[in-house]
């Protein structure tokens, strides 16, 4: 089982490797050759201002350029992500597909006059150059979704559900044009070049993915066949699997209502991202309700009552339990909330046979009441919820321990207000949020603290246990004194995070600088004989001073070019040919090239003392040339010694020759990576990278205080990931319970499908 999963990893993680690789090279082709092409379209006669509308977004391109790639290949990746980790029932491409139905629905049509007209027109667009690309690709594509399937534990991959499938990129262009603004009119024009300059090689990408997993024993001798039928609409067969006939029975046609209940579940999804927030709450805890009775229908629990049976408790007898749970809960927090940085979290599992035993005392009953179907659903709804939270990777462990304190005050407030995980604004709701957020950012996993952090958690846990009525006017004042402590905390970290970032930018902005510099320096003297101290010169004064000029300046501007005339005017009097005419305009430029020489020095506060030694040795120079002699060259170890101290201070560049396919795999997430992403140490230490540069692959570390921790290469980083010194933190853009709830839903939806397909296969 081990070696198959390695395999499977193996074979995603080559075709990913492939996708991206690919992507990366043909995307930034593609963006080039939109850059020419908007020109064509911004000339052309048209209507109104379409020109101006081809040139603005031809510069917008062009500003976002690095952005617009990034978010591509990002979407790519993590289309593989939601691949190697799928979710039943949900497509990798959302929005293309979503909006495909709702184009084409004969039934829908007050959905249609929901939807933007630019929705309408982009959706129709990018469907148009998939549908082309999968008929086109159809050959190679089948058989990669059946290679693809049985890397993903044989679950039925559809073609149009690939990671690399054409609607996944089309998906990917769509994202990534949002970063800039565009206007419709263009954004069809680059979905037009899109599937005539990109979508078109995908032919030589599934070939190549379907080499690379049959070179790994992945289904090497399966054939794509087209079925042949009688028919001549099997002419237009696409590619399906066949479908075999089975008798139909009475039993099979009218299937019963508990088949319909199942098969609904196998095809349950989250909810459209586009639903207003409520909306989307609301339908995913309608979903995870469904999923819930169905898996308590179909289990043997004792503790549940059974249907037409009575309850043998109130509703006032079970908030009393809870009451008395929490008053049980404060007593066993009391020692251990007052050690904030050593606590021990508590016992979820424990919780309901704790709460029934405190049900059985109030209703003196010789053993525990049953619960009723909805009491067990908001039961385990609630220790499901702290138990995602317990096993939250962006939270650390003794933030996560004292919010589990929480969980008896929850469970009372869920079993007190029927809608509680409805309402998204709920106070109670808030503050877990965040305080999960404040813990994550300014709270290590070794117990350390910025701020006091930790014993602000802990005293809003400690008030919430205290409180006999935790009713929203309490939770409401609890809310808006730790938000108010949290925003004084945030507004002094921004303020130092800016100016760490400034500076960063400064720094990574001079390295660029001399780095280009040094350059345009080595190219003009890389063939020549140069003397040792016109050498030392052009490599240290004037190269600081060219720094200088192009950081001002700028590239476009005079002193710029001036500044490379000297270079070059320099070298070209190391090659006089004797001509008095030539010496005569030599004589002549040297005036002007002592002044910039001593313009030079003062500029960049040179030392005077060694600046007039180097001028005299520069003015012998051309004296042995006036007289036809040729100056002594830099010898082999001095020229050497020079050039790689110029290369020292100029930076090093990032590079990636020398690194293992391991490291170059994690760079390149490195470079897909978010702003604000935290790092966590191995002893428990976290850092945030506030800002980096995808091209230089310089890395800014801030403190969870927002102070400076330093400087990280590219590659110092993949080595501390592969050493296991350092480990990204997963981050979402998503509060505490909102993520909770989800994973909750892709549990319950996992275990509904493998109970139903498990009842199936034994059917």
């Amino acid at each position: 089982m081990n070696s198959w999963r390695g395999l499977s990893d193996r074979g995603v993680a080559l075709i990913r490797e492939l996708v991206l690789e690919m992507s990366r090279a043909a995307f930034k082709q593609f963006l080039h050759s939109v850059h020419d092409r908007l020109i064509d379209y911004a000339q052309k006669p048209s209507e109104g201002d379409q020109g101006f509308e081809f040139l603005y977004a031809r510069s917008q391109i062009s500003a976002h350029h690095n952005e617009i790639s990034r978010c591509f290949l990002r979407y790519l990746d993590e289309a593989f992500d939601r691949f190697a980790t799928p979710e039943p029932g949900r497509h990798l491409v959302g929005s293309i597909a979503g909006e495909e139905k709702q184009v084409f629905s004969t039934s829908s049509r007050q959905k249609i006059s929901l939807m933007g007209d630019e929705d309408v027109e982009e959706g129709l667009a990018l469907s148009s150059i998939r549908k082309r690309a999968e008929v086109e690709n159809v050959e190679t594509l089948w058989p990669l979704a059946q290679r693809m399937a049985l890397l993903a534990s044989g679950k039925k991959v559809d073609e149009s559900n690939l990671p690399l499938a054409p609607g996944v990129f089309c998906e990917a262009l769509k994202q990534s044009l949002s970063v800039a603004n565009i206007p419709l009119a263009v954004r069809l024009v680059v979905y037009k070049l899109f599937g005539r300059l990109f979508i078109s090689q995908l032919g030589d990408l599934y070939i190549q993915a379907n080499g690379k997993l049959i070179e790994l024993g992945v289904l090497p001798n399966l054939d794509y066949q087209i079925e042949k039928g009688k028919s001549g609409d099997s002419a237009r067969f696409t590619g399906a699997e066949p479908r075999r006939k089975r008798p139909s029975t009475a039993e099979q046609q009218i299937p019963v209502l508990q088949e319909v209940v199942d098969a609904h579940l196998l095809n349950l999804s989250l909810p459209s991202r586009d639903l207003p927030p409520g909306e989307y709450q609301s339908q995913l805890l309608d979903s995870i309700g469904l999923l819930q009775r169905q898996l308590l229908a179909k289990s043997a629990d004792s503790v549940m009552v059974r249907p037409g049976q009575p309850l043998k408790y109130t509703e006032r007898q079970l908030v009393e339990a809870v009451v008395q749970l929490q008053q049980f809960d404060q007593v066993i927090a009391a020692d251990i909330l007052a050690a904030a940085s050593q606590i021990k979290p508590l016992d979820i599992a424990r919780a309901r046979d704790n709460l029934l035993q405190q049900l059985q005392q109030i209703t003196r009953a010789e053993e525990a009441p049953p619960l009723g179907d909805k009491d067990v659903r908001t039961i385990e709804l609630v220790g499901m919820l702290f138990e995602y939270i317990l096993n939250d990777e962006q939270i650390p462990d003794c933030v996560k321990a004292l919010l589990s304190y929480l969980h008896t005050p929850i469970l009372k407030l869920a079993f007190i207000e029927s809608d509680f995980f409805r309402h998204q604004e709920h106070p109670a709701r808030l503050l877990l949020n965040a305080m999960a957020d404040a813990g994550s950012q300014w709270v290590s996993n070794d117990g350390s603290c910025q701020f006091d952090m930790l014993e602000q958690i802990r005293k809003t846990v400690r008030d919430m246990l205290d409180s006999e009525e935790l009713g929203a006017r309490k939770l409401a004042s609890l809310l808006m004194t730790f938000n108010g402590y949290v925003q004084k905390v945030e507004m002094r970290i921004h303020l130092l995070e800016k100016r760490a970032i400034e500076r960063a930018r400064g720094e990574d902005r001079l390295i660029e600088v001399k780095q280009r510099v040094n350059l345009e320096i080595r190219n003009r003297i890389a063939d020549q004989d140069v003397p040792s101290s016109m050498l030392l010169f052009l490599l240290q004064p004037w190269s600081d001073y060219m720094a200088h000029l192009l950081l001002r300046y700028g590239d476009e501007a005079e002193q710029w070019r001036q500044s490379l005339g000297l270079v070059e005017d320099m070298l070209w009097g190391l090659k006089l040919s004797g001509s008095a005419g030539e010496w005569l305009r030599w004589r002549q430029n040297y005036l002007w090239m002592e002044s910039q020489m001593s313009k030079c020095f003062d500029v960049i506060g040179y030392d005077s003392g060694k600046a007039l030694k180097i001028k005299r040795s520069i003015d012998r120079i051309y004296q042995l040339r006036e007289r036809n002699l040729k100056p002594e060259a830099a010898t082999e170890d001095i020229r050497k010694r020079l050039v790689q101290m110029s290369e020292r201070r100029a930076g090093q560049r990032a590079d990636m020759s020398h690194l293992s396919n391991q490291e170059k795999t994690i760079i390149e997430k490195l470079r897909l990576m978010e702003f604000g992403t935290w790092f966590e140490y191995k002893n428990g230490r976290r850092e945030k990278v506030a800002w980096f540069n995808p091209n230089s692959l310089q890395f800014l570390f801030v403190d969870q205080s927002g102070k400076r921790s330093g400087m990280k290469t590219g590659n110092e980083l993949a080595r501390a990931i592969i050493n296991g010194d350092l480990r990204m933190i997963g981050a979402s853009d998503k509060p505490l319970v909102e993520r909770s709830m989800e994973s909750i839903f892709t549990d319950l939806n996992g275990r509904a499908h493998a109970r139903a397909s498990g009842a199936q296969h034994v059917g």
